[in-house]
């Protein structure tokens, strides 16, 4: 491959932050896994107490039946899981709720209940959670670099978002179902042209109520919502990985996601395993991320220039796995954003911007195993916004997945996934009026595989070879590697 000053220079001004990062959570995990060590009676019981799957997410009684079943594999692993959670329920009760994308529980962790501190804190209705994402990405297919750099991985790149969180049970204090989130955050990009850093945010300081055995779910404050909407991540569960390279056109019309929060109110109606959710939040600046970031604690603002009300309501049936009973979860929503974005032709702002979507995801053959969550699985993925005023007009993607491929890895997944994407029409023929000639659309596919590491270490590896993987002008077809790691405390 052809050497790049100007890459080289880049990576070097901003390794010393990521060696950093990278240090200092390869300490915690050394740490954590001592502390834990400690903790258990036998190497052989820490090992498989702690081989709890992050999808397993239901309640004791519905595993107690598949783990009561001798004869089939893995009955006696579903056998400690279900011991781990009985252990761990007070604390895994804490974990924040009211979101539709799950997250590994304190079971399910590198701490876990290490010295007894999430216990002791339980005690008290406390919880607390760390969570750190870093991500790489680089173009192995040998042609010129652009300046600036015009897609994530042209050149190395790399981003990291560490969040901490902590919730109250407000039943310590009379409200029964009632819940204080709390959280802070930082984010960091070497490509801030388009992903700008940032330094410190609040991440969430929210109430959650449910009511009539969480019939109705409310949720009130500053959080994200891309973890409350869409289900954006393949398998329902944040490791899983993001479907798709360019799957961005809720967040392009003003939906809030990471590392983004704004003030905003969610209200889910649950029927079964039907649900509606509706929500209305401050919309992210119309004019990107950079805008956002560059306001300080700009997520506490209410008023934002050229942003208003941003309103979404998503239908959805969501089923978890169970012996004999495929997991389902099939979505449709409408965003419905009152903010001024810039058109590309006239150059004037509009007065509201919106998008639909559509997803499914289905289990179609469940493996021989007491983990129901075992299996292969299809879905499908389809966005579309007006092209006047967004660059992306359409995404459509599909995919097919297998959990647990190995009887020797139950908790990997391994994906396969196809992309496509639309550049506006409009943002075309302004630039043909300058002469200038872009992409008209993007293809991507992508093989990838999830590893479970530990208990709350979760390591993902992936190809993608990406057809136009930018907008600009002159921009060759990527072959891009990608390495991320996810850690949850």
């Amino acid at each position: 491959m052809r050497p790049n000053s100007i890459g080289i220079n880049r990576i070097r001004r901003r390794a010393p932050e990521f060696i950093r990062i990278t240090l200092a959570a390869s300490l915690a995990i050394w740490a954590a896994h001592t502390l834990n060590a400690r903790a258990e009676t036998t190497p052989t019981q820490q090992y498989l107490a702690g081989q709890v799957a992050p999808e397993l997410k239901l309640p004791v009684a519905a595993l107690d039946a598949a783990a009561g079943e001798k004869s089939l594999p893995d009955s006696q692993l579903l056998a400690h899981i279900l011991e781990r959670k009985k252990q761990f329920a007070k604390i895994d009760a804490l974990v924040e709720h009211g979101q539709l994308t799950e997250l590994p529980p304190p079971s399910e962790s590198i701490l876990g209940d290490a010295g007894g501190l999430r216990s002791d804190l339980a005690d008290h209705g406390i919880g607390f959670n760390i969570l750190n994402m870093s991500n790489f990405t680089n173009n192995y297919l040998d042609h010129d670099r652009h300046n600036p750099q015009a897609y994530s991985g042209e050149r190395p790149t790399y981003s990291s978002n560490l969040v901490a969180g902590l919730t109250y049970d407000l039943g310590q204090v009379g409200l029964k179902n009632g819940q204080f989130i709390f959280g802070v955050g930082s984010y960091y990009s070497s490509w801030d042209e388009v992903n700008p850093s940032s330094k410190f945010s609040y991440t969430r300081i929210t109430y959650y109520q449910s009511l009539w055995d969480k019939t109705v779910e409310l949720k009130i404050g500053v959080f994200p919502n891309d973890l409350e909407y869409i289900g954006p991540f393949t398998g329902g569960t944040l490791v899983g990985g993001t479907q798709g390279l360019q799957a961005l056109i809720p967040y392009q019309v003003g939906l809030s996601h990471a590392p983004i929060s704004s003030p905003a109110a969610n209200v889910t109606l649950n029927l079964g395993n039907f649900y509606n959710k509706f929500g209305v939040q401050r919309s992210i600046s119309p004019d990107g991320m950079g805008a956002e970031i560059d306001r300080h604690l700009g997520e506490l603002d209410l008023h934002v220039d050229h942003a208003g009300a941003l309103y979404i309501d998503e239908l959805g049936f969501k089923r978890n796995a169970t012996p004999g009973t495929p997991y389902a979860w099939l979505r449709a929503g409408y965003i419905y954003n009152r903010s001024d974005y810039t058109q590309f032709l006239s150059n004037e702002r509009s007065d509201d911007n919106y998008a639909g979507y559509v997803l499914g995801d289905y289990q179609f053959y469940q493996f021989n195993s007491a983990i129901a969550s075992r299996g292969l699985y299809a879905g499908f993925t389809w966005m579309s916004a007006p092209e006047d005023r967004n660059l992306f007009d359409l995404y459509y993607g599909l995919r097919v997945f297998a959990k647990g491929p190995l009887d020797s890895r139950p908790f990997d997944m391994l994906t396969l996934e196809y992309g496509y994407t639309s550049y506006s029409d409009d943002a075309n023929a302004k630039l043909d009026k300058l002469n200038v000639s872009n992409a008209d659309d993007s293809k991507s596919t992508t093989l990838a595989y999830n590893m479970r590491l530990a208990a709350g270490t979760y390591l993902r590896t992936g190809l993608s070879y990406v057809e136009h993987p930018s907008f600009s002008p002159d921009v060759k077809d990527a072959l891009n590697m990608q390495v991320g790691i996810t850690l949850f405390f």
